[in-house]
């Protein structure tokens, strides 16, 4: 009679262990996608960011040669001969003088919006690409130490089992 109530209990812890095996698979693999979902969100961030400070950088360009051009343009009217007439009178030269600090400094913010877009292009973009890379490595690496815990841990739970069959069937 203890043999088959024996056996009945065996099937039993089988029949559980078997469950909570499956159930910390299921945990283990919700583990890893979820550190390859936040691998891609994060690479994907990462590359917007580029992309932004890409078309930013553009933008800047874009505005700087605007500026240069504005700048030059009314440059070239203030070096025209009306202007040389109006530089003889002591009371239009101050009005000049600030119409030509106006335009030089629109040619400065010109050069600093180059500036600006220099730094996204060079600094910035790049150093999001050498972030993205390197969180590519770490995810990388992050994942074949899971892979590695999570395989040596189904490793001990097989020689638990193991060690405890052999214990009940000693019995």
């Amino acid at each position: 009679m203890t043999s088959p109530a024996k056996f009945k209990k065996d099937k039993e812890i089988i029949a559980e262990y078997d469950t909570q095996v499956k159930e910390i698979r299921a945990q283990l693999t919700e583990q890893m996608k979820c550190l390859d979902q936040q691998c891609e969100l994060r690479v994907q961030l990462l590359q917007d960011l580029q992309d932004f400070f890409r078309k930013k950088a553009e933008i800047e360009m874009d505005y700087s040669r605007n500026l240069e051009k504005l700048a030059e343009r009314f440059l070239a009217k203030t070096r025209s001969t009306k202007d040389q007439q109006f530089k003889k009178d002591q009371n239009v030269l101050s009005p000049v003088n600030c119409w030509n600090l106006l335009l030089n400094q629109v040619k400065r913010e010109s050069r600093d919006h180059t500036t600006l877009s220099d730094i996204y292009l060079n600094n910035i973009i790049p150093r999001f690409v050498q972030v993205s890379e390197d969180s590519g490595r770490l995810f990388k690496k992050s994942k074949e130490v899971g892979q590695q815990l999570q395989d040596d841990l189904m490793k001990v739970l097989n020689e638990l089992y193991s060690v405890n069959q052999m214990g009940c069937l000693a019995l």
